[in-house]
C-alpha cells in the first residue's frame, strides 16, 4: 500500500481499506482522544478531524488515549492516509489503522463509541446472556462469524441510524452490542452455548 496521499487529498483505495469497512463505523462525536477529535471509529481503525495544518504524516506511527472520564486506554496506530481539506474549510482529516489490536481492546474501544463506557460491570452482562443472544441479532445458532459480524453491522446501522428516534433504541443498541461481545468471542460462544443455548432451543 502507497503511503503517499493523493493528489486530491482523497483515501487510497487499498485492500486494507476494504477489509476496514467489513465492520460497522460507529459514529463517535463524544469520544475522547487525546490526539484529535474522532469522527468515527471500528475495532480495526478511526478517522480523525485535525485543525489545518496539525495533520500528522502519513505512515507516522502514534499512541492514542481514550478517556471516558474514569477510565482510559491507550492504543498504538498507524496513519494510513490524509485529508488536508478544501479552502473554504479549517478542518482536515486522517485515517488512522490500529496496530495489534487485542480483542479485549477492540471491544473497549467498540463499548466506549456505543455506550460511552470503557469498562462495563459485570451484572449487566450476566444479566443480557439470560436473553437468546442470537435472536437479539436476529440470526440462528449455527450462524457463521461472517453472519455474526453483519448482523452486528445491519443493528447498529440500525440503532443509530433509521430508528435511533425509537424510544427503546438506546436500550435496543446496548442489547446488540452486549449480545455481539459474546457471540464474537470464539470462547465467550463456546461457554455460552454451553451454559444457555440448548436452553433456548428447548424453549423455541
Amino acid at each position: 500500500m502507497s503511503t503517499q496521499s493523493t493528489p486530491n487529498d482523497e483515501q487510497p483505495a487499498s485492500s486494507d481499506n476494504a477489509n476496514a469497512r467489513k465492520e460497522v463505523r460507529l459514529h463517535a462525536p463524544d469520544v475522547d482522544c487525546s490526539t484529535g477529535r474522532v469522527a468515527d471509529i471500528t475495532g480495526s481503525g478511526m478517522r480523525l478531524i485535525f485543525p489545518k495544518g496539525q495533520l500528522p504524516e502519513v505512515g507516522e506511527v502514534q499512541s492514542y488515549t481514550f478517556s471516558d472520564g474514569n477510565d482510559s486506554i491507550e492504543v498504538t496506530g498507524c496513519v494510513k492516509w490524509v485529508r488536508k481539506g478544501s479552502a473554504f474549510s479549517r478542518q482536515a482529516e486522517a485515517g488512522v489503522e490500529f496496530v495489534k489490536l487485542d480483542q479485549g481492546m477492540r471491544d473497549a474501544l467498540v463499548r466506549l463509541a456505543v455506550k460511552g463506557k470503557i469498562n462495563e460491570p459485570r451484572s449487566s452482562f450476566v444479566q443480557i446472556e439470560q436473553t437468546d443472544l442470537y435472536k437479539v441479532l436476529g440470526i440462528t445458532r449455527y450462524a457463521s462469524d461472517e453472519q455474526i459480524d453483519e448482523a452486528f453491522n445491519e443493528a447498529c446501522n440500525r440503532w443509530n441510524g433509521a430508528d435511533a428516534d425509537h424510544p427503546h433504541a438506546t436500550q435496543k443498541l446496548d442489547e446488540v452490542y452486549k449480545a455481539y461481545a459474546v457471540l464474537s468471542d470464539p470462547e465467550k460462544r463456546t461457554q455460552y452455548d454451553t451454559r444457555y443455548a440448548d436452553q433456548h432451543d428447548r424453549a423455541a
